[in-house]
């Protein structure tokens, strides 16, 4: 038998991943999905701004996507801060670009919800 063949006979096993992984990898695959969208595809940023609604509540969920933002500031309240809200990255200001970002910040916690929605084009 050839290597090739050998080796798409090979019944290659996935490793099984704990939940708290899997979380982490689809977020940081949400992260460069945003920086892609944000830095190659304007046109579908102002478009999709068009359709968001609502506004930021401050919980900060946003900003422990993959790690904790070191500019996030948490407050007493319960809500929070960025300490360079004039200066904050492309990345940050246009949070969320659309509805997949809702579902990567409720991977952090549904139970709070997003102050940001999408109506429908």
């Amino acid at each position: 038998m050839s290597p090739l063949r050998a080796f798409k006979a090979a019944k290659l096993k996935t490793p099984k991943l704990p939940p708290e992984v899997k979380a982490k990898v689809a977020q940081s695959v949400g992260k460069l999905r945003r920086f892609a969208l944000h830095t190659v595809n304007e046109d579908y940023i102002s478009q999709m701004q068009t359709l968001r609604q609502g506004a930021c509540r401050r919980c900060g969920l946003c900003c422990k996507l993959v790690f904790e933002c070191p500019f996030l500031q948490n407050l007493a309240d319960g809500r929070s801060r960025c300490r360079i809200h004039g200066r904050k990255p492309d990345n940050c200001t246009f949070f969320p670009i659309d509805e997949r970002d809702l579902q990567d910040r409720d991977s952090l916690g549904a139970q709070v919800p997003c102050g940001f929605s999408f109506r429908k084009a």
